[in-house]
């Protein structure tokens, strides 16, 4: 129905741990998914609802059928919110249970693992391009351009 939003036992995620996201693994989920949804005609208005009160295809925009009042209705979808809390295991073994907007699947690393910094030229002074030169205080002071007086 609708699993593709919530993230499976396993993944590896961005995990958010005293104001700084750390690398984690998803120990364990308790799903919940909140659906808004707008009733279709002769009923008006919305609400949010949980995954077992529809029946259907569960896209936004879609029509689907919602139980009120014990009553199968029509009703489009309008948002769908992964309301799950996250159990997940820190690579140092904290353990914390976390809500969705603290918790963010991993995407590719931006940096190659190979390198080091040896292999920087900070550490190979050959390499460097053109040599860094601190400017003295008196070729400071020659290059600033007076400023115009107010008469």
């Amino acid at each position: 129905m609708m699993d593709s939003c919530v993230l499976e036992v396993g993944t590896e995620v961005s995990a958010k741990y005293r104001g700084a996201f750390c690398e984690a693994t998803i120990k364990h989920v308790k799903k919940l998914i909140k659906i808004r949804i707008a009733w279709n005609k002769p009923l008006t208005g919305s609400a949010t609802v949980t995954q077992e009160n529809i029946r259907g295809v569960v896209k936004v925009q879609s029509t689907v059928e919602a139980k009120r009042d014990n009553v199968w209705c029509a009703a489009t979808v309008l948002k769908i919110t992964d309301a799950s809390t996250y159990t997940v295991v820190f690579d140092d073994g904290d353990e914390r249970t976390l809500g969705r907007n603290c918790v963010c699947p991993q995407g590719a690393k931006h940096f190659n693992e190979e390198w080091t910094l040896d292999h920087l030229p900070l550490t190979n002074p050959e390499n460097f391009g053109t040599p860094v030169i601190m400017e003295s205080k008196k070729q400071r002071k020659k290059k600033k351009v007076p400023t115009a007086t107010l008469r």
